[in-house]
Formats: C-alpha cells, structure tokens, sequence
C-alpha cells in the first residue's frame, strides 16, 4: 500500500520507517529540510513543503495513495490547517494525530473519523493498523500473534457466529464485537462512542457496522482478511 505522512518529527518519523519495513510506499513530508535529509535514506520517498500551502498539497499525489497520515503535533494550528487543505483536496482517508481534546473537537467538525494519539499509540502500533486493509487497530502479541479489530466484512453480515468457521477454516479466535453508538459533544457535533458486546456466544448476530476483535496467527488473519 502507499501512504503519505505529514510531520518528520519522532512519531512521523517512526511510523514512516516502520510502514516501510513492513513493506509499504511511504512519501514522507516535512517543512524542515534537515529532517527531510535526515530519513530519506529510510523512508522510500521524502519532500520538504509547508503543509499549509494549498499550492504545495495539491502537489502530492494525494488521491494516488491508501491513505494521508497528518502526524504534526508540535502546533496543533498547523495541523488543524493541513488537515482542512486535505479535506479540500477529497483524500479518501485521513488520519490525524491529535494532542488535546478540543483540537479533536475541531477536527470532528470537519469530518475527520480517524485519530491517533501519541501518548497512548505507539508509531509502530498504527503501522500494524494500516498494514492490512479494513483493519481498525491491531495490537501485537508476539512475532507470530496478533490482536486485530477488523471491520466486519459484508459477507458475513446477518450470520451466527457458529455459522463461520473461524477455529476450523480459519484457525483464529472471535474475541469480542465492538458496536458503534452515536452521540453529540457540547459543540452539537455528532461523535461516534463505542459500545464492547461482552462475551460471544454461537448464536450472536453479527450486523452491519460490527467491528470484530480477533486472536491468531499473522499468516491465519491475513488469510481472513484478505479473502
């Protein structure tokens, strides 16, 4: 997959590296030259442009890649301004780093449903996220095991639990269904809450929406994911 990052400083950076590692197109973008010199010996593609110049946005591929990480974090003003420019340009997916609780409310306002926070995720966490396609989150447990939250695929929505094979085809383990709610801020900006089902039993009913919590090996999810 192919992904831009804004931001070079030590959580764009990481996550830039990382994404390569694992085998990505990353163009990474930053407005200080020395740090653009400094990763692109790591990063596949590195570009030293001001984010907030609608001139220099247009000029990314934006609507070419999987996905625009905004992990600018030393000024959430810069960030705020990026993230409109892209959302301007229709990039199909933006994920934006955030730092405070009313910077995220802003950025509610403009639609963006994506959010990392550095406090909390770790560079190398969000890269694990964006590895496969329709993955949420996705937490590692060792080099062979994985935790990932997976949005539920349309082939599977109105079945039972027991009518997937998920141990004896797929060799992975059905942990829990996150269920999203809706409720408004104090802004009135309409925000999505997430509601965790519980244990599962073989006759729960998977809906629309669902996003699943799995257990297994890397090479078993993949196979699920991917089919």
């Amino acid at each position: 997959m192919k992904f831009i990052v804004l931001g070079l400083g030590n959580y764009g950076s990481a996550l830039s590296s990382k994404l390569v590692v694992l085998g990505h197109e990353v163009i990474g973008v930053d407005k200080k030259i020395t740090l653009v010199e400094k990763w692109n010996h790591q990063i596949t593609h590195t570009i030293a442009l001001d984010a907030t110049s609608p001139d220099a946005i247009k000029g990314l591929p934006l609507n070419d890649v999987d996905a625009v990480i905004n992990a600018i974090g030393e000024d959430e003003g810069v960030n705020i301004m990026a993230t409109a420019l892209l959302k301007q340009r229709d990039v199909r997916r933006i994920i934006c780093r955030v730092t405070s609780p009313l910077q995220q409310t802003v950025l509610e306002a403009m639609n963006v449903k994506e959010f990392i926070y550095p406090e909390g995720d770790s560079a190398e966490r969000l890269a694990y996220k964006l590895d496969l396609k329709g993955v949420t989150d996705s937490f590692k447990i060792s080099d062979k095991f994985k935790l990932i939250e997976i949005l539920l695929p349309k082939r599977y929505e109105g079945k039972e639990i027991q009518e997937i094979e998920f141990l004896g085809k797929y060799r992975i383990q059905p942990v829990t269904i996150v269920r999203e709610m809706m409720s408004r801020n104090i802004l009135g900006t309409v925000r999505t809450t997430r509601e965790v089902q519980g244990v599962l039993t073989p006759d729960t009913v998977l809906r629309e929406g669902d996003k699943l919590l799995l257990f297994g090996d890397v090479e078993a999810l993949e196979k699920f994911v991917e089919e």
